[in-house]
């Protein structure tokens, strides 16, 4: 995970909220313990807070669990990437509800001061026109 994508990730969770899910995106399928056991490797952290942190993001939709035992499976709702494009997404369609053309205008206004990013706009537009014949 690049250090740009951990900074991005950061804005959508907390702290301790991705060392956690680092454990659970390297891990693929966990127990509280097993996040627990690995983060004290580094920290030493209460049972308790981990859980809450895991019973947390299960609440915000980036984790699923499921039953086993006494207990509960976590897994990754999405990879790094995937969390970073849907909470994008997210952002997006909130300032296009919530601002409508103002929105696009001060997008494509901030693009363009950027001419890789003004390319890139280009391209994707190209391509929807495209894909719509």
């Amino acid at each position: 995970m690049s250090n740009d994508e951990n900074k991005t990730l950061l804005k959508i969770i907390g702290p301790l909220e991705l060392e956690v899910m680092k454990v659970i995106w390297s891990k693929k399928e966990v127990t509280v313990q097993n996040v627990l056991t690995e983060l004290n490797k580094q920290n030493n952290y209460a049972y308790t807070t981990i859980m809450t942190i895991m019973n947390r993001l299960d609440k915000k939709g980036i984790l699923t669990r499921s039953k086993l035992g006494k207990g509960y499976i976590y897994k990754p709702y999405y990879s790094p990437s995937e969390l970073l494009q849907q909470n994008s997404s997210e952002q997006v369609e909130h300032l296009l509800h919530h601002y409508g053309d103002i929105a696009i205008t001060q997008f494509v206004d901030a693009v363009g001061h950027n001419p890789d990013q003004l390319n890139k706009l280009k391209e994707l537009i190209q391509k929807l026109e495209q894909d719509e014949k």
